[in-house]
């Protein structure tokens, strides 16, 4: 499972891990009236989910697999007492080493269920006393995917062609779709449905606006969400064309038009995009506060959904002819597919 817990208490460029948005900017509060049209998260009853972990004294670190950039996530391996299988576990705060992670990991140290999705539920931690507040983030079984994601390994850059799309990362997709329950979950309703801004639905061009898990939904900026694209035969923008701007243009408009009514951030300030490669495949576009510096634009990640909607209308098969530069991490599955057929040069 993966578990976010928050606990409360006293630009062009790639990024090291592979991580989407994961880096919060400084902190500041809606107001008031802002704050009250917010959805606010309800919490689980405490009989509807077993919690993966009751107290954080229970983990065990194991290994230091990384830290980010700007030193406030530390990403750890270790076992959860009691269950079978790896666990990876982030500590996110505004400064913080192994050292302080281990500090949490105490009979002192509280944790609540407050969502559940699949494999995802987020939980609220109360630290010892004295103690700063972190965020947490448990993933219980951590598939050797999950482990290969928060490892720090060197990322290269690919450029793709139009026959490498078709016979290497097309055939790719579609062997790892199976991974995508905790996005149907949201789409029907069966989960974080709290944490929803607005919707269309509508099987050929609806649409899901979310607020992330790692949005607070009170800091603004670090205001970041995802609109899910109903349709389940969309995977990444290689497949995007001229029958899909009606619902490319209606998504954008109308989760700017939520977002501002919500959450009171103009249009001017939100960054839209898309990522390729993008974290799974099934079509969502991001939403991010121009200060949100985890939403800043990536080189080799991020393309504006304006950008998109062009290309496309110049030519229908603009994505599906283009050749393509993005950037992958040592080690995840595509680039052991790509190892294959000796695509990434690494001296």
């Amino acid at each position: 499972a993966v578990v976010s817990t928050q606990s409360t208490g006293t630009n062009m460029g790639v990024p090291s891990p592979d991580v989407e948005e994961e880096k919060p900017a400084k902190k500041v509060k809606l107001d008031v009236d802002n704050r009250a049209q917010a959805p606010e998260p309800k919490g689980v009853p405490e009989d509807a989910v077993k919690p993966v972990i009751s107290k954080m004294s229970d983990y065990e670190i194991t290994e230091l697999l990384g830290q980010s950039e700007d030193g406030k996530t530390v990403f750890t391996r270790g076992v959860i007492s009691g269950l079978e299988g790896p666990a990876v576990v982030l500590f996110e705060t505004n400064s913080i080493d192994l050292e302080r992670v281990k500090q949490f990991l105490s009979d002192l140290s509280v944790v609540k269920l407050k969502m559940n999705n699949d494999i995802y539920n987020i939980f609220q931690l109360d630290p010892p006393s004295g103690t700063n507040s972190i965020k947490t983030t448990v993933i219980h079984p951590a598939t050797q995917k999950v482990i290969n994601k928060f490892t720090m390994k060197p990322s290269y850059f690919v450029t793709e062609t139009p026959e490498m799309y078709k016979t290497i990362t097309r055939p790719y997709i579609l062997n790892h779709l199976g991974d995508h329950r905790w996005v149907y979950n949201i789409l029907e309703g069966k989960a974080e449905q709290d944490r929803v801004v607005c919707q269309v639905d509508d099987e050929k061009d609806g649409f899901m606006l979310v607020a992330d898990l790692k949005w607070d939904l009170t800091t603004v900026e670090n205001m970041y969400c995802l609109a899910i694209v109903q349709r389940r035969d969309i995977y990444s923008v290689r497949d995007l064309n001229q029958s899909h701007l009606p619902m490319l243009r209606n998504l954008q408009e109308k989760c700017l038009a939520a977002i501002k009514e919500k959450f009171g951030i103009a249009r001017s300030l939100i960054r839209v995009y898309f990522h390729y490669q993008p974290a799974y495949y099934h079509l969502h576009v991001h939403f991010a506060h121009m200060r949100y510096q985890a939403g800043a634009p990536v080189l080799g990640k991020s393309l504006a959904l304006n950008d998109v909607m062009q290309n496309i209308a110049l030519s229908s098969e603009y994505y599906e002819n283009a050749t393509m530069i993005y950037y992958i991490k040592d080690g995840h599955a595509l680039s052991v597919e790509l190892d294959k057929h000796n695509i990434i040069v690494r001296e």
